[in-house]
């Protein structure tokens, strides 16, 4: 296993834990307390802004001109899904503010946006996983440890 399949491999084992929160959330909704289902967003949105969001830029940075550049393939429908994915963050930012609005329609509006992120973000890091055997089969060891250090998952930097 290359260094970028170990990076992103890592990655997403930290990240899946709160991708699939956001699904156990939504389902237990209706019969958790307005303020505990608020607080448990805001955890959740919370790692999403602080962890996901960085990860979401990193690969937009360094990883998608790659692929453009390999596959010859247009990055705009990835970085679609990745506003996509912002819009959703911040919606789930604003329907957990404490104090704020609450009743049967906030109710359903959190878990739809709940439920809508999960789904994206699902799919969006099972992407991720197809792309590293493409980039690992048309890079060097070079490249790819360098590709792992710049999309800062914790590989060392390359020395020269």
């Amino acid at each position: 296993m290359s260094v970028l399949s170990q990076q992103l491999g890592d990655e997403h084992a930290k990240l899946m834990p709160h991708v699939d929160e956001l699904r156990i959330i939504a389902d237990l909704a209706p019969e958790l307390p307005a303020a505990t289902l608020r607080a448990r967003v805001r955890d959740e949105h919370g790692f999403l802004v602080h962890d996901f969001l960085p990860h979401m830029d990193a690969e937009q940075e360094a990883l998608y001109p790659i692929m453009e550049r390999l596959a010859r393939t247009p990055g705009r429908p990835l970085m679609h899904a990745h506003d996509e994915i912002r819009g959703l963050i911040d919606a789930l930012g604003a329907l957990s503010e404490p104090g704020g609005v609450t009743g049967a329609g906030w109710l359903l509006e959190l878990r739809r946006a709940l439920y809508q992120l999960f789904a994206f973000l699902k799919v969006h890091l099972a992407e991720e996983e197809l792309f590293a055997p493409a980039l690992e089969d048309q890079l060097s060891d070079r490249e790819r440890t360098e590709l792992a250090a710049r999309l800062e998952f914790g590989a060392p930097p390359q020395s020269s």
